[in-house]
């Protein structure tokens, strides 16, 4: 009995010692003897996860801590060894950050790229299991081949990177002044985006700046009407002082217009249009507009359809002035007409045709008399026709008429058209 009583002591403190958690399952029957030690020209980790997938992944990560961690103390010691540039100092600062925030993607540090389980040496996992809670968690263990010779490397390949990215950060920020094309803009803004995500110093707050300057770009674009003809129109981007261009579509409508082709040329954008079911209206227009980033840049283009128009009408009474008498004949006079232009399209009369009662008609050939413009214009032309006296005088009549008519040309269409005076008033001065 006293053999049992000095055996049950012990077995109770055995108990208590022993861990609260244990192995349930492993990689291999014996843990390696590297585990938890240190190698020369190795980098041995271990990682932890609710799966062996994520604690093999956060064994990795801490692989890329150490690369990143032993970077940094060699651009420190190479930057306390001989005089460099002060950026020397901004990338120990930067990758000692780093090291702390690696994540699974290799970020903005190229060389944790080649960082892989392919290249590693040895490795162990273990499952464990919580005697009292029974949850699960896995342990896993890397052994990392990274030589000596291999640090050095990395801190040149670094330093080049480094001031590569410094150069690009110059170029975008300068290149701001100088956009000749808007596509740049989204473009450079997206570089910068990188930049800033890569910087962890000033020229993180240098990026961040660029981006604002280039999005403020967006707002100075304007569109500017070069030339137009009725059917066409004929627009340039400016940005500033200075005509820029873009690969863009506009989006381009038209209440009454039906758009027919859009055009984009290197220096201007060519959109043709179709204006048959437009209302003589002067708000009849097409809107043209683009999206920058988060900008709508537009512009309404008017247009008349009356621009390429000739229209003429006669609403004044017609004066005719004798020029020479000789017995009751008006040998010669002067016929002034006061016409109406409906349009602003210039036009050019060629002919005109007068009927008075009692006469033969009246030929005027080869007039040639060009106007511009809408409203009143004076057309004064001479009639070497005799007129008899007494049948062509207003003198103490009521009222007078004639009929007639006056053939005209649209200047811009080449249009033969003719304007029908029937019945229309006149005065003489017989």
């Amino acid at each position: 009995m006293k053999r049992v009583l000095l055996i049950l002591p012990l077995f109770a403190l055995t108990v208590v010692c022993v861990a609260q958690t244990r192995v349930v399952e492993s990689s291999s029957r014996r843990q390696p003897g590297w585990i938890n030690g240190l190698e020369k020209d190795y980098i041995i980790t271990v990682g932890s996860g609710s799966t062996v997938q994520e604690a093999q992944q956060n064994a990795l990560n801490m692989v890329k801590e150490q690369i990143v961690s032993a970077v940094a103390e060699n651009v420190q010691t190479t930057s306390e060894m001989k005089v460099q540039e002060t950026t020397v100092n901004n990338i120990s600062s930067y990758l000692e950050n780093f090291a702390t925030t690696t994540t699974t993607t290799s970020g903005p540090v190229p060389f944790l790229q080649g960082i892989s389980l392919s290249r590693v040496e040895e490795f162990y996992w273990e499952k464990l299991e919580d005697r009292g809670t029974r949850a699960v968690r896995f342990n896993y263990h890397l052994k990392y081949p990274f030589p000596r010779t291999e640090i050095w490397k990395l801190v040149e390949e670094f330093k080049k990177r480094d001031q590569e990215m410094t150069r690009q950060l110059d170029e975008l920020v300068a290149a701001a002044d100088n956009i000749t094309n808007l596509d740049d803009i989204e473009k450079n803004i997206g570089e910068l985006r990188i930049l800033a995500d890569y910087f962890m110093d000033g020229r993180k707050d240098k990026a961040n700046l660029g981006i604002t300057r280039y999005t403020n770009l967006y707002r100075s674009i304007e569109l500017v009407e070069l030339e137009s003809g009725l059917g066409e129109l004929k627009y340039a981007l400016r940005l500033g002082d200075k005509f820029v261009n873009t690969a863009r579509r506009p989006t381009v409508r038209s209440e009454c217009a039906r758009i027919t082709s859009t055009v984009n040329n290197k220096d201007h954008t060519l959109i043709k249009y179709d204006y048959f079911n437009c209302y003589e209206d002067p708000e009849n227009n097409i809107l043209v507009s683009y999206r920058f980033g988060n900008n709508n840049v537009q512009k309404n283009f008017y247009f008349d359809i009356t621009a390429d128009k000739a229209a003429i009408f006669v609403n004044e009474p017609i004066r005719l002035t004798a020029t020479s008498t000789d017995e009751g004949t008006i040998g010669s006079s002067q016929i002034s007409i006061t016409v109406v232009a409906k349009y602003d399209a210039p036009f050019t009369i060629n002919k005109v045709e007068l009927e008075l009662s009692g006469q033969p008609p009246i030929t005027i050939d080869n007039v040639g008399q060009k106007y511009s413009g809408k409203g009143n214009h004076s057309l004064t032309l001479n009639i070497n026709q005799p007129l008899n006296a007494e049948a062509t005088t207003t003198s103490g009549r009521r009222i007078s008429m004639l009929s007639g008519y006056i053939h005209f040309t649209s200047d811009k269409t080449g249009e033969r058209k003719t304007y029908r005076v029937y019945n229309h008033t006149y005065t003489t001065s017989w």
